[in-house]
């Protein structure tokens, strides 16, 4: 290695060099930055707090409380009688296809706040 430095190269870099002064733009990244990173940081907090709610819930010493869950959640909004349309509209005539497009839409509603 040698000390010495080409001078057209350092006289190229000394002429590419420019301070930034656009301080306000930068502040508003980083303002940005710390805002996504809190939403993503409530909504991970929030989701072990459910989790660790429906596992309180589920080792509750209720006898068949699964089976209870299961019962209420299987249950038919309207009731309609066979044919094509009570099969096509199965997935949400129950308590838990209401809750699942609930669900569907909050995550909905979540990703275009945070975007």
């Amino acid at each position: 290695m040698n000390n010495e430095r080409d001078p057209l190269l350092e006289s190229l870099f000394a002429r590419a060099e420019r301070e930034l002064v656009e301080d306000k733009f930068t502040a508003q990244v980083m303002a940005q930055v710390a805002t996504r990173r809190r939403n993503v940081l409530i909504g991970r907090i929030a989701i072990v707090v459910l989790l660790v709610a429906l596992e309180l819930l589920l080792s509750s010493p209720l006898q068949n409380s699964a089976g209870v869950i299961t019962q209420v959640l299987s249950t038919s909004l309207v009731e309609l009688e066979g044919g094509a349309v009570a099969m096509v509209l199965a997935p949400i005539n129950s308590v838990a296809g209401v809750i699942g497009m609930l669900l569907l839409g909050m995550q909905f509603l979540y990703r275009r706040m945070l975007r």
